[in-house]
């Protein structure tokens, strides 16, 4: 199997032949997460994410997220709801605001040592008016998810390969798909409720509006689960 996922990774991170080498950005991700079950087949967590980018050299923006699912846990089947804080570096010391809210809808089917999941998710975020450069208009986003585990029974491994489309829509109120998400996971269990993570994530952008065409990110991230 870990053949198997080594092949995947090295499909997604793989160029395309019309890629120049220029277009491409290397960064790192690091994330924490706390996740408690509230009560019943409810579920809260709070998460916070750090990125960098151009090469791993500058801080591109912290994520903070609060968020609350509850579970139909015989069909598999879970919605959920929640907010993020974004705090984006734009350049020149300048430190720009957004806030965005989303509800989702995920399904997870599990065959033996596999498990197969779809998860659609709409988002509207708002930017900090006190720039000068956005009101609080909002920006209306809709990601779908697929992604595809496997574990063996009783083992602490967990491999995962997924893929998201990130699509917008637009002023004239069309559905524009902008970005595609690859990302290969694989994540141990260190005890009964920590696990550590590591990850690789390829940012494509459908859209060109720069030579910045692809981002591919390395991944640490730590989650409890309670």
């Amino acid at each position: 199997m870990i053949t198997v996922i080594a092949i995947l990774l090295f499909l997604i991170l793989v160029p395309n032949i019309a890629t120049a080498q220029k277009s491409t950005d290397y960064g790192a991700i690091l994330q924490a997460e706390y996740q408690n079950n509230f009560y019943g087949n409810f579920d809260v967590n709070v998460k916070e994410d750090l990125r960098f980018d151009n090469n791993f050299s500058h801080y591109s923006r912290s994520k903070t997220t609060l968020g609350a699912d509850y579970k139909f846990v015989r069909y598999g089947f879970k919605v959920g709801a929640g907010f993020d804080y974004i705090n984006r570096y734009t350049g020149k010391h300048i430190f720009r605001s957004r806030y965005r809210f989303f509800v989702n809808a995920s399904y997870k089917y599990v065959y033996r040592n596999w498990e197969f999941g779809y998860r659609t998710r709409f988002l509207t975020m708002y930017h900090d008016e006190r720039t000068g450069y956005y009101n609080y208009e909002p920006e209306y986003n809709w990601r779908n998810r697929l992604s595809v585990s496997y574990q063996r029974r009783f083992s602490r491994f967990k491999y995962t390969v997924s893929g998201e489309t990130y699509s917008v829509l637009n002023r004239d109120k069309q559905l524009q798909l902008n970005t595609l998400m690859f990302e290969g996971d694989v994540e141990y269990r260190l005890t009964r409720r920590q696990y550590l993570s590591v990850f690789i994530r390829d940012y494509r952008d459908i859209y060109i509006e720069s030579d910045q065409i692809r981002t591919v990110y390395f991944g640490l991230a730590w989650r409890f689960k309670h």
